[in-house]
């Protein structure tokens, strides 16, 4: 349907899909099937061709990659932890489109800002996509227990900012989260970029309440920190950029 919607351009956001690790003989990692390589045929179906995938999620978008890797026309790019399940996404290969970034654990937000402006961006302009998918993926952030990366919000807000304008069809899809409390805020956020809507300081009563009434049952979940419920924008985490990430740009 995003990419029906786009077939003459324009942005959609869908936050509640993204299913990147879907093959096409069975179900992966909590994705049975794949709407990013579906919405991406679709496009095809209605004429586009050179479409960019831009995949933040804390996992590999193994499926995605795997359903395109010999179209050169699809570029994947992939920045994910090293060594996080599936434990794919260790090697690039340029003449197929393909791009992986294996990132460490403690990944901040001005490695994030780095690899776009040295690498990611100049691919995503060379390829000059007449579409693209992005999956910011909520399970990068520091509160969010399935990865050990450490972006704040304003990293992927950022992240969509910077591409918003490089094709003339952009579908916007949320990935990966389980903390609650940080992924429907780093949603609303990504809403908040693709309407230009400014983000307020402190979040209205209602909405504090309907975050409150949220069960998390981790143990972080016992004790929230009050910014949970009370700020949208997480404190920027911001931090050196390591030769392992600059290594990701040779």
């Amino acid at each position: 349907m995003a990419a029906s919607l786009t077939a003459d351009g324009g942005v959609v956001y869908a936050p509640g899909v993204g299913n990147h690790h879907g093959m096409p003989d069975r179900a992966s990692g909590f994705c049975f099937v794949n709407d990013i390589a579906l919405g991406i045929l679709r496009w095809r179906e209605l004429g586009v061709r050179r479409v960019v995938y831009l995949d933040l999620d804390a996992h590999h978008g193994d499926g995605v990659e795997a359903a395109f890797a010999n179209d050169p026309d699809v570029l994947t790019i992939s920045i994910h932890e090293a060594g996080r399940w599936p434990r794919t996404g260790t090697v690039s290969a340029p003449s197929r489109g393909v791009w992986n970034f294996a990132v460490p654990a403690g990944f901040n937000d001005t490695e994030l800002r780095f690899l776009l402006e040295a690498k990611i961006l100049p691919l995503i302009k060379t390829h000059a996509p007449e579409a693209m998918i992005v999956l910011p993926g909520a399970d990068a952030l520091e509160d969010d227990p399935m990865s050990r990366l450490s972006l704040s919000n304003n990293a992927l807000w950022d992240a969509v900012r910077a591409v918003r304008g490089l094709a003339p069809r952009l579908a916007v899809f949320g990935g990966g989260g389980y903390n609650p409390y940080s992924l429907a805020r780093c949603w609303a956020g990504v809403w908040a970029i693709l309407n230009d809507i400014e983000m307020p300081l402190h979040l209205p009563p209602a909405v504090q309440e309907l975050l409150r009434g949220v069960a998390y049952f981790r143990a972080a979940g016992r004790n929230p920190p009050a910014r949970w419920f009370e700020q949208l924008r997480d404190a920027p985490a911001e931090g050196p950029v390591r030769d392992e990430v600059k290594g990701l740009c040779v």
